[in-house]
């Protein structure tokens, strides 16, 4: 299972078990998806910074770093499987969709793959695609190939062998499915040798907005190709009926150049316009491109995407009425600036600077070790005093609140026992770490 390092401004963090074979890849500061087979056996960890290996005794799990934020997962079958289905636990996947891609599309890797997407899309975080699980190859000790199956049940991730494959298969046998990170769509082809285009046309896609948009905004399209001299659009946004795009809510659309000529290569293009009005926070809005020439898009399948066309070539301030829709996931976002001076993001992906409030509770366990030093006295009050220094990201205003246990060992609880009980002694307790917190107690 390859990782491919994503070239978007939303890299995937990959992390590791420490004793387990699972993995994970978050984006977006932390969400994402921890991959957990389903082994009930123990494992040894051997490798190096370089390359590890979970080695059991049916089943071995390897890992090979291949740069700062990808790496290669395969799985490892040492003797004959109980199942020709191989599972793996996916922690976290109700947060996501998993749109399977269909069998028609020519690339064999994509054939049955899953783009995973986030269910809502919140501020600063782009497409909203966490990674593309591609289908897997399967290779046998003799180099005989073939293709598994996936198929996503709950939040269980099942790779299929063909049986007949396995039974004559020779051992050991590598199950070797490819995990993608990039943010774009997976698919440029809309049929065999025929790459997707639009062209006079205006092909959105519905969002949920977070928070209410006003102000200025800057659009994003991903552009594969240009198949012709003329390649541009303006970015648009309409209303949502009954899911379904109605009124225009843009204004002053600008217009972006998706030409690859000139040194201009595939990739992000961006251009601006403004909202009309105020659009509330908590409902829909379709977001999309008109189409002045033509757009050759990234997308995955599994959204509605409307794509009718004007009477002119002026964007229209009601989107044509027609049900006709394609299971198209663009790779376009926009976000936006309000007065307030907000950056958003809102259909796939917004950098908030904010002023935010909010209750933080800070824990942290302290071993002390303290050597008292004593005067006599009748009281048996004494007090310790230490600081802590905590440190917050951002410009917030926060509350400390602090719980502070002291356990002591038996030699310290004997000595204070007899210099408070016996001695009738009060107690001064010196420590070298500098914690600016005042505990009182009392030895009954």
């Amino acid at each position: 299972m390859q990782f491919k390092q994503s070239l978007s401004d939303f890299p995937v963090n990959v992390s590791l078990g420490e004793k387990l074979p699972s993995w994970g890849l978050s984006r977006w500061g932390g969400q994402g998806l921890r991959f957990v087979p389903s082994d009930d056996e123990g494992f040894t960890l051997r490798g190096d910074r370089k390359r590890l290996v979970y080695k059991g005794r049916r089943r071995s799990h390897r890992f090979t770093v291949l740069g700062d934020s990808s790496f290669e997962y395969d799985c490892i079958l040492n003797k004959e499987p109980d199942s020709n289905v191989i599972t793996l636990l996916m922690e976290g996947a109700e947060g996501f969709d998993f749109f399977r891609q269909p069998d028609f599309v020519s690339d064999p890797f994509l054939k049955g793959s899953f783009a995973v997407y986030k269910k809502e899309t919140m501020m600063g975080e782009g497409t909203g695609k966490l990674c593309h699980i591609h289908r897997p190859l399967i290779i046998d000790a003799r180099g005989r190939r073939v293709w598994g199956e996936l198929a996503i049940v709950g939040n269980v991730l099942r790779i299929t062998i063909p049986e007949q494959w396995l039974a004559g298969a020779v051992y050991p046998v590598i199950v070797d499915p490819t995990v993608g990170t990039t943010a774009v769509g997976s698919q440029y082809l809309y049929a065999p040798k025929e790459p997707l285009v639009f062209e006079a046309c205006i092909p959105i896609n519905r969002f949920l907005v977070s928070e209410t948009i006003n102000g200025n905004c800057t659009a994003y399209f991903y552009t594969n190709s240009d198949g012709d001299e003329d390649a541009g659009g303006r970015p648009v946004l309409y209303s949502d009926n009954g899911n379904t795009p109605l009124s225009k809510r843009s204004a002053n659309e600008g217009f972006i150049d998706f030409r690859i000529t000139s040194g201009k290569p595939v990739g992000w293009r961006s251009g601006v316009f403004n909202c009309n009005g105020n659009i509330t926070g908590g409902s829909y809005i379709w977001f999309g491109c008109f189409t002045e020439y033509f757009w050759y898009p990234r997308f995955d399948y599994g959204s509605r995407c409307y794509n009718d066309f004007p009477v002119n070539l002026q964007i229209p301030n009601t989107y044509p009425l027609s049900n006709y829709f394609q299971d198209f996931k663009l790779s376009m976002y926009f976000n936006y600036t309000s007065g307030q001076n907000y950056i958003r993001t809102i259909t796939q992906g917004v950098t908030l600077t904010d002023k935010t409030a909010f209750p933080v509770l800070f824990a942290r366990r302290l071993t002390d070790t303290t050597k008292p030093e004593c005067k006599t006295s009748s009281s048996r009050l004494f007090f310790l005093t230490l600081s802590e220094t905590v440190q917050a990201k951002d410009v917030i205003t926060r509350g400390l609140l602090l719980f502070v246990r002291i356990v002591s060992g038996l030699f310290a609880r004997d000595y204070l026992l007899k210099r408070f009980l016996i001695a009738k002694e009060e107690l001064i307790l010196k420590s070298c770490i500098a914690r600016e917190i005042t505990l009182e107690s009392k030895i009954n």
